[in-house]
């Protein structure tokens, strides 16, 4: 599901059991050592993954740290993301000549609470989800909605530095093509990389949903 959403060039990995027992970088070992036991081993496979996505491109033994707003610093002229939740970790990578950003998410399957969705979207966005067909397998708008604004974030962050909360972005589906573009609402943030919208794509399969949002190297102008 997770490399679906990806083009070519792209080096995708998810977690397998193996990855799990892969000892982090000494390095990455410093910067983990004050986590809490849950919170290190997340750390640790997010790192196995990355570390086997970064060697299709062809850097090894990277210690990929946080830097101080706990952004992953991938190596000078690769872009990358990684998502946690429970039961899927997934890392995307690829090179900054090809893409200027990537942001991934994913999220498990479950019943939102009520109140949920209002907390996340704008009165326009929850007319636009209303007037879609079912949310894809037994998802829900309301779940790929926050997915899409958190890949958003994640590919928006590291170019404009610049913190968003949920509503300072609008999302429109288009569920026949299985895709989204995620836009800035908020006239005082800043653009990234010239860029004040992004396009993603979005799946679901029997335990999660997961979303990615990709700025193309070509896109340097306002849009």
């Amino acid at each position: 599901m997770i490399a679906s959403l990806f083009p070519p060039g792209v080096s995708v990995v998810r977690d397998a059991a193996e990855l799990a027992v892969e000892a982090l970088h000494p390095a990455e070992a410093r910067q983990a050592s004050r986590m809490g036991e849950a919170r290190r081993a997340e750390f640790q496979l997010g790192r196995a993954c990355a570390r086997r996505a970064l060697a299709h491109l062809g850097y090894h033994d990277f210690a990929l740290l946080n830097d101080p707003k706990r952004v992953p610093v991938w190596p000078r002229g690769v872009v990358g993301s990684i998502t946690h939740c429970e039961g899927l970790c997934a890392v995307a990578v690829a090179r900054e000549s090809d893409l200027l950003g990537i942001g991934l998410d994913a999220e498990p399957l479950r019943t939102l609470k009520p109140g949920f969705l209002a907390r996340i979207s704008n009165e326009t966005e929850r007319r636009h989800l209303a007037t879609l067909p079912p949310a894809p397998g037994k998802s829900d708008w309301g779940l790929l909605l926050f997915s899409a604004k958190e890949s958003f974030y994640k590919c928006y962050f590291p170019l404009a530095r610049h913190f968003l909360g949920f509503r300072h972005a609008v999302v429109d589906f288009f569920p026949e093509t299985q895709s989204f573009r995620a836009r800035l609402h908020s006239s005082e943030a800043p653009s990234a990389a010239g860029t004040r919208s992004m396009t993603g794509r979005f799946a679901v399969d029997a335990t999660h949903v997961a979303t990615a949002v990709l700025l193309p190297a070509r896109e340097s102008a306002t849009t």
